[in-house]
């Protein structure tokens, strides 16, 4: 992965991992992301390795591309190809907006949304029946916040210099298309793959369209988890370096128990 990712990204993934943290890249997603994807495929593969492997997959944003790869629809080039394109293309939009985490509902949050008061503001994420991401202008994230808490409702801005699943990310639209200009893979499936762009079980090609959609479109994260439940998916093991997405995953299983 660190020679794949090198010559198409121009950098080590090995030495940015073990960079001190006065020189750490973190921030800048063209790293982070490709980071994140070689982590991914590294849990997965030592998973496999000792006989865990999955049924179904699903993936939250940049985690889309490695759940794609361990579905078996993307070959690992390809996964780095999309990557690489991906992270240099939204790397493009730092500081062009924020996101914020917010412990509301969806259709909480839209009829407050709806109020016209911050007209930038979009929903990135629906992560849990109670949970989801805002991205959008940093001033408005803050008038929102405070109306919010005022409100009793958690908000909490996150620690990104970017908007993804926004507006911000329409500039870069036709840069990420020339990048995967004839890209349209198509592998049969080793597992389902169900889509947090669609919530869906998603049998297609992932093709540039595909993911354009999802830079662009807010992650159905709630209902593609209820949907890997739905095909009978009891356990769920989170590939990440940090347990970022347990609080929502339990909140989703929770609401089907009832």
């Amino acid at each position: 992965l660190d020679r794949r990712i090198a010559a198409q990204a121009g950098f080590s993934v090995i030495a940015e991992l073990q960079a001190d943290a006065a020189v750490s890249r973190m921030a800048d997603t063209a790293v982070a992301q490709p980071l994140l994807f070689a982590l991914q495929v590294g849990v997965t593969v030592a998973l496999r390795e000792q006989g865990v492997a999955a049924d179904a997959v699903a993936g939250h944003s940049v985690g889309e591309v490695a759940a794609a790869w361990a579905s078996g629809a993307l070959t690992l080039d390809e996964a780095v190809h999309i990557i690489c394109a991906r992270s240099a293309a939204q790397a493009l939009t730092r500081g062009a907006g924020r996101m914020a985490a917010v412990s509301v509902p969806e259709a909480d949050m839209r009829a407050l949304l709806a109020d016209g008061q911050w007209p930038d503001l979009e929903i990135a994420g629906i992560n849990s029946p109670a949970n989801l991401t805002l991205s959008g202008p940093l001033n408005q994230l803050e008038a929102l916040s405070a109306v919010a808490k005022a409100r009793g409702i958690v908000f909490r801005l996150l620690d990104l210099d970017y908007a993804f699943h926004s507006r911000c990310m329409d500039p870069v639209k036709e840069s990420l298309a020339r990048s995967l200009e004839g890209f349209s893979p198509v592998h049969p499936r080793t597992a389902t793959f169900v889509s947090t762009v669609t919530g869906e079980v998603f049998d297609g090609s992932l093709d540039a369209g595909y993911w354009w959609d999802n830079v662009r479109k807010p992650v159905h994260f709630s209902a593609a988890i209820h949907r890997l439940i739905g095909l009978g998916c009891r356990s769920f093991v989170e590939i990440s370096p940090h347990a970022i997405l347990q609080r929502y995953l339990k909140e989703c299983v929770a609401e089907v128990k009832g």
